[in-house]
C-alpha cells in the first residue's frame, strides 16, 4: 500500500496541535504551575482564533509547494542527506537534528534582527503562557520561516516522511514546553536532553538576558553549544511573564496582536527617575 504523504503532510499538523491542546490543557487544569490572574478561556479563544487563522493561510499558501519540493528531493535524489547515503534509520535521525538546529538558528535571529523581532515579539507579548502560547504566532513570522524552509528542503535533501516526523516532533515538544506545567523532580534530568516547561519560561522572561536565552525548540543540547543555555536559582517562583513595553490589555486582543510588528509600543516609564 502506498502511503499518500500529500495528504498526510498536510493534516498532521493541524490534527496533531488539537491532540496536544486538549491533552496538555487538561493537564494544565489539574496540576497548573501558576494560577492564572485572568480569564483563561478568554486568553485561549484569542490565542485559538489567531492559529485557526495562521492554519488556513499557511496551509493554503504551503502545504502543497512543501510537499512538493520535499517529493522532488527524493526522486532526484537531491540535497545534503541524500548524498550522504545514510541507511534509512540513521537518516531520519539525522534530518530531524538538522531540522532541529536550524530552529534554533532560526529562533535565534528572530530575536537579534530587529525586522524579525517585530514580528516575534508578539509571541513574547504574552503575559500568561500556558500551552495555547504555543500557537500564538504572527502570520507574518510564519510566513517568513515556511519561505526559507522551501529554499533549504533542497540543500538539505529532507523528505516528506522526515518532514512529517519532523513537524510531529515539533509541535509535542512547543505544547509541552508552553504548558502551564510542573514536572517537578523530572525537570532536573530531563532539561540535559529536551526542552522543558521550567527551561522555556524563563525564555519568556520580562528581564532581557533571560529573553534572550533558552532558544532551543526539542533537543537542549543547541542552547548548551550556542552558550545561550540559563537557568534560574529560584525555580521560577519570581518570573515575570511576556514583555514590560506590552502590558496593556490592547496588545492581548486579536487586533492588538496583529498590529503588533507594525506598531512602536511605549517604552515603560522608570518610576524611580
Amino acid at each position: 500500500m502506498t502511503i499518500d504523504f500529500n495528504n498526510l503532510e498536510s493534516l498532521a499538523k493541524p490534527v496533531m496541535t488539537a491532540v496536544c491542546l486538549g491533552l496538555f490543557w487538561t493537564w494544565e487544569t489539574l496540576f497548573p504551575f501558576f494560577k492564572f490572574q485572568e480569564n483563561r478561556w478568554r486568553h485561549a479563544g484569542r490565542n485559538a482564533a489567531i492559529a485557526l487563522m495562521n492554519t488556513l493561510i499557511m496551509a493554503t499558501l504551503f502545504g502543497i509547494a512543501t510537499v512538493s519540493v520535499a517529493n522532488w528531493v527524493q526522486v532526484n535524489q537531491w540535497g545534503l542527506l541524500s548524498w550522504s547515503q545514510i541507511p534509512s534509520p540513521w537518516r531520519i535521525l539525522a534530518a530531524i537534528l538538522l531540522l532541529d538546529s536550524w530552529l534554533y538558528i532560526w529562533h535565534r535571529l528572530n530575536h537579534r534582527i530587529p525586522l524579525l523581532w517585530k514580528f516575534h515579539r508578539m509571541h513574547h507579548s504574552d503575559p500568561a503562557m500556558d500551552v495555547t502560547t504555543a500557537t500564538r504566532f504572527h502570520l507574518g513570522e510564519l510566513i517568513a520561516s515556511a519561505g526559507i524552509r522551501l529554499g533549504l528542503i533542497p540543500l538539505l535533501g529532507v523528505t516528506a516522511f522526515e518532514i512529517l516526523v519532523s513537524e510531529t516532533i515539533v509541535v509535542i515538544a512547543t505544547m509541552f514546553h508552553h504548558a502551564n506545567i510542573s514536572i517537578g523532580k523530572f525537570e532536573t534530568v530531563l532539561r540535559w536532553f529536551i526542552v522543558t516547561p521550567g527551561m522555556h519560561k524563563v525564555h519568556h522572561s520580562r528581564y532581557q538576558p533571560e529573553t534572550d536565552s533558552n532558544y532551543s525548540v526539542f533537543l537542549s543540547l543547541w542552547d548548551r553549544l550556542g552558550l545561550t543555555y540559563r537557568q534560574r536559582q529560584d525555580g521560577n517562583e519570581g518570573l515575570e511573564l511576556g514583555l514590560d513595553e506590552m502590558t496593556e490589555e490592547n496588545w492581548q486582543t486579536i487586533p492588538g496582536m496583529l498590529k503588533t510588528p507594525f506598531v512602536t509600543p511605549k517604552q515603560p516609564t522608570n518610576p524611580e527617575s
